[in-house]
Parts: structure tokens; C-alpha cells; sequence
């Protein structure tokens, strides 16, 4: 055959054909075996607990049922600290970190510049002549300035130089980590100069985190900021090939830092509003909310919970309905009302809560030096989520959970135990039975046929009731006790029964009995005509 399968028979009514040999493929287990290989598995014994008897006999078993205790007790633990540390990656740690922020500029064109230039231009002016000359003097030589904002996260003092690395790998893994952009929500840079002078919107320049959409390829580079009436631009600071998209999945890349270009040359003044990304949403407190809690600046969740831990610790609750609270002088201050419902304490607490204050700076942009660096950096302290503890979490559920390899190997063990423990339970019983036979054999026997009787009784349904034949009625001790089941059509029937039942012992007992008669006249006939044939010979 061309395919191997299962064997076949080839032949036909006239062909008397043999049995052609074919490849054959893999046994196939018969639908009955492999119903007893899934019933087999499915009550594989679990109880891992060994008799009460071995205790007598094998006092070392002790060991194994404090091994026992033990090991509920760990796995009592062990689930306990599994349920805090889900519950705890709800509530992720959070920890306190410094941004630096760099501000500085560089100029381009400016006099102090085109003065040094002027002597190699001007030869470069009369070699090339007077329309070439003339056509390099383009807005391009104008006078400008870029200033640059910059930021940068830095890394915990007590931090060690490998813990410094294990977290600068786990940036590098989440997109854009760590970015100055994903670390601030939105930035306003305000130019002080003469509104007579530069009339346009110019001087007012802001950025917005886009709202998350998707997440670009990594060598995505975008400018942020359109070219503006003055001929500035805005734009990233190192937003170069090596860039990477930032941790929210936004359009725009992350960046390090921002670019400002805007034509000019006379020294000016700039104000720079940062207003930090915090999340959760965080808010100020007013000054009496504040001085009653003892905290300037928190989450809303946060608020809720000091609260309710100041009433709770001051049981200011009512007595007779729970959802009350009765408020002190304190609270009355605060809330203007002697009694608020809980639920009521959120919506109220809102009228106390205010936006974060944003970081304002300001810097002085010199044109008079090709580049000007701030002399100081401002250290801003930020929140964030601890993304190494997170780590860590997440690495202790995954062991906690069955797929490891360490897992499947308990539960192996635990199968061994469970197959001795039951053998164990087995030789004990056989152990149990065999002794007491050695003991009183008659009374051993005697106990486990009523045993076996009883367990016959237990299956079939039978009672104590029964004629000669030990044949049980199906009746109950209860049903026995009472008159009105006996009322019914079936007792008829049953006196029938019972009666052909009686007649047919008594008829073999009388059938028996004329046997036994017969027998013994046969005997006596017998006997008597042996002693008559005896007496002739006698008396000759």
C-alpha cells in the first residue's frame, strides 16, 4: 500500500488472498483502558495522613505528625504573605527622588561675534565680488539666542554602584523611564521683553505631555514646537537617533530636554513654570485641612484616610447609627456642621484641596558670551512609583505560583506521600485484622461475619426481618413500629407468601420425616428376616 496505516486484509470472494503485510502505525489504547487511566487519575488518593494505630505500634510517627503541623503552618503563612504582597501591587510603593534641572544659552551672530568674523569676511566678501557680497547679508546673520532646559534624575545616595546599574538596566527596559518630559506635565517659559518690540505671541511659549495614543518606533525623533512669528523655534534638547519613546505610549518621543530659539541681542529675563506629573493626581491642602492632618501636599485617597484615622482614633462616630460622624471642635471648624454622614466627608473634603504648586525659575539669558551656564542647579524633589520593589514583587508571585519547576516537583512529592500514607493505612488494617485473629480466633470470626452481614445489609437494604432462608423483607426498624404499613394491599400478598412459604417447609419436613420412617421400617423388615433365616441352621 502507498500509506501506511492500520493493518488490512486484502482478498475477495474468489481471490483466496493472504494477508498483505503493511506498515503499522501507533498502537491505539482501546476507548475501555483508557477510561480506567482517567478514572485511575482522577481518584488518586490525597489524604496524606497516616492511621491513629501506628502511633501504638511505631512511636517514631510522631516525628511525622509534628512534620504535618509544621507544614500547615508554613503553608498558612506562606499563603498569608502571598494575599499582603498581591494586595501590596495594588498599592505600589512609592519613594522620593531629586531632579536636577539645568538651564543655560548660547548665542549665535551676536556683535561681539560678527566683529572678530568681519576682517575673514570681508576678504572672503572682495574675492567672490560685490552681488555675491551683498546676497550673503540675509536674515540668516541675524542675532539670536537658544536657550536650553534640561533634567536629569538622579540616583539615591545610599544606592550602590551595581544597584546603580540593576536600575539604569530597568530604565533602559520600560521606554523612556526616566525622561525630563514624562517627569513634568506641562511647561511654560515667559520672555520679559518689550511688548513695542516683539508685539507678536512669542514671548509666551508652553508645552503640553501629549495625552497618550500610541506608542512610536524608537528611532523616532519629532521637533516639539512650530517655528514662531520671530523666526524661533522650540524644540528637544538630545532628541537625536538615539532617542526613545517615552514611558506613556504618546506620539512624541521623550526628551531630556528642551530648546528655545527666538532672535535678539540684548540680554533678557525669562520665567520658567514647570508643573510636575503626579501620579496618582496629587493636591495642595488649605492651611486649616493641612494644620488638622499635619500634611501640606497629598492624594485625595490619602486625605480620605488620615481623616477617617483621625476620626477612628477620636471614636468621633455616632453611637446609634454608624454612618454619622460627630464632629469636634476641630471638625466643626472645618465642616461648619456638628453631624456629617461619611459618605458626605469626600465631597466636602474637595472644597479644601487646590492644584499643586508649580516650580518657577528664572534665569537671566547673557549675550555677551557665546555660551552662558547657570552657576547653580535647582533640585526639585519628585514621587514616583519604586519600580525595583515592584520588581521584586512580581518576582516572588511568580515563584509562588504552580508553573516552576520547584512546584511540580512538591506536588510530586506530595503524590509519593499520599501512595504511602494509603499503604500504610492498608498494612495497618491487614496488621489490625491479622492480631486480633491471633488473639480469639472464634470471636474474631464470629465479629467479622456480623460485620460483613452488616455491610451486606448496608448494600442491598435488607434488616434483620427474614424467614428460614435468611431472606430479608426490605423493612425497616421504624417502619416496624408502625400499625398503618401494615394496612395496605401488599400484606395480603405477603400472607400469601409467607404461608406458601410455611406449607412448603412444613411439607418438607413431613416429606423428610415419612422418608425417615420408611428408612427405619426398611431397616427393622431387614433385620427381622436375617434372625428368621438364622434359626434353621440353629437347631440342625
Amino acid at each position: 500500500m502507498a500509506g501506511g496505516g492500520v493493518p488490512q486484509q486484502q482478498g475477495g470472494a474468489g481471490g483466496g488472498g493472504m494477508p498483505q503485510p503493511v506498515a503499522s502505525g501507533p498502537p491505539v489504547m482501546p476507548p475501555e483502558l483508557a477510561d480506567v487511566l482517567r478514572a485511575a487519575k482522577r481518584s488518586r488518593p490525597t489524604d496524606r495522613s497516616l492511621p491513629a494505630t501506628l502511633r501504638k505500634s511505631v512511636p517514631e510517627s510522631a516525628f511525622y505528625y509534628d512534620l504535618q503541623l509544621l507544614e500547615r503552618k508554613l503553608d498558612w503563612t506562606i499563603a498569608r504573605k502571598r494575599a499582603e504582597i498581591a494586595d501590596s501591587i495594588t498599592k505600589p510603593a512609592r519613594i522620593k527622588r531629586t531632579l536636577r534641572i539645568f538651564i543655560s544659552n548660547t548665542c549665535a551672530n551676536q556683535p561681539f561675534q560678527t566683529k572678530s568674523q568681519s576682517g575673514a569676511e570681508g576678504a572672503d566678501g572682495a574675492a567672490a565680488g560685490g552681488a555675491d557680497g551683498s546676497a550673503a547679508n540675509t536674515v540668516v546673520d541675524a542675532p539670536s539666542w537658544t536657550l536650553r532646559i534640561q533634567g536629569r534624575l538622579l540616583e539615591p545616595a545610599h544606592r550602590s554602584r551595581a544597584n546603580a546599574a540593576l536600575t539604569a538596566q530597568a530604565a533602559a527596559s520600560r521606554i523612556g523611564a526616566y525622561r525630563f518630559s514624562n517627569l513634568i506635565s506641562s511647561m511654560t517659559v515667559e520672555i520679559q521683553r518689550d511688548q513695542s518690540l516683539h508685539p507678536d505671541s512669542s514671548n509666551v511659549i508652553e508645552w503640553h505631555r501629549p495625552i497618550p495614543q500610541s506608542a512610536p518606533h524608537a528611532s523616532t525623533t519629532l521637533t516639539i514646537g512650530q517655528p514662531t512669528g520671530s523666526g524661533g523655534t522650540a524644540g528637544p534638547a538630545g532628541a537625536g537617533a538615539g532617542s526613545e519613546p517615552p514611558l506613556l505610549a504618546t506620539t512624541d518621543p521623550s526628551l531630556d530636554g528642551f530648546e528655545i530659539r527666538r532672535l535678539g541681542s540684548q540680554p533678557v529675563k525669562v520665567r520658567i513654570v514647570l508643573y510636575l506629573a503626579h501620579t496618582p493626581e496629587q493636591y495642595t491642602l488649605a492651611p486649616e485641612l493641612a494644620e488638622l492632618l499635619d500634611m501640606r501636599q497629598a492624594t485625595r485617597a490619602d486625605v480620605i484616610q488620615a481623616l477617617w484615622a483621625y476620626i477612628r482614633d477620636r471614636r468621633l462616630l455616632d453611637d446609634k447609627d454608624r454612618r454619622k460622624i460627630r464632629c469636634d471642635a476641630k471638625l466643626l471648624a472645618l465642616f461648619k456642621v456638628e453631624t456629617i454622614a461619611f459618605h458626605h466627608v469626600p465631597e466636602v473634603v474637595n472644597r479644601f484641596l487646590s492644584p499643586v504648586h508649580p516650580v518657577v525659575l528664572e534665569y537671566y539669558i547673557r549675550t555677551d558670551k557665546a555660551e552662558h551656564k547657570s552657576p547653580v542647579a535647582y533640585d526639585v524633589e519628585v514621587e514616583m512609583e519604586d519600580q525595583n520593589v515592584r520588581v521584586r514583587q512580581h518576582e516572588v508571585l511568580r515563584k509562588f505560583d504552580h508553573g516552576t519547576d520547584l512546584s511540580k516537583q512538591i506536588l510530586d512529592l506530595d503524590d509519593e506521600i499520599a501512595q504511602a500514607a494509603l499503604s500504610l493505612q492498608t498494612h495497618s488494617a491487614t496488621a489490625a485484622f491479622l492480631s486480633s485473629f491471633a488473639k480469639d480466633p472464634h470471636r474474631h470470626l464470629r465479629t467479622w461475619l456480623a460485620s460483613q452481614a452488616r455491610d451486606l445489609d448496608a448494600i442491598i437494604g435488607a434488616t434483620a426481618l427474614g424467614g428460614a432462608s435468611g431472606a430479608g423483607v426490605g423493612i425497616g426498624k421504624e417502619e416496624l413500629r408502625r400499625s398503618e404499613n401494615f394496612k395496605g394491599a401488599w400484606v395480603n400478598e405477603a400472607v400469601i407468601i409467607h404461608e406458601g412459604q410455611r406449607l412448603a417447609d412444613r411439607m418438607q419436613e413431613l416429606q423428610r420425616a415419612e422418608a425417615r420412617a420408611a428408612a427405619a421400617a426398611a431397616a427393622a423388615q431387614g433385620a427381622h428376616v436375617q434372625q428368621g433365616g438364622m434359626v434353621p441352621g440353629a437347631q440342625r
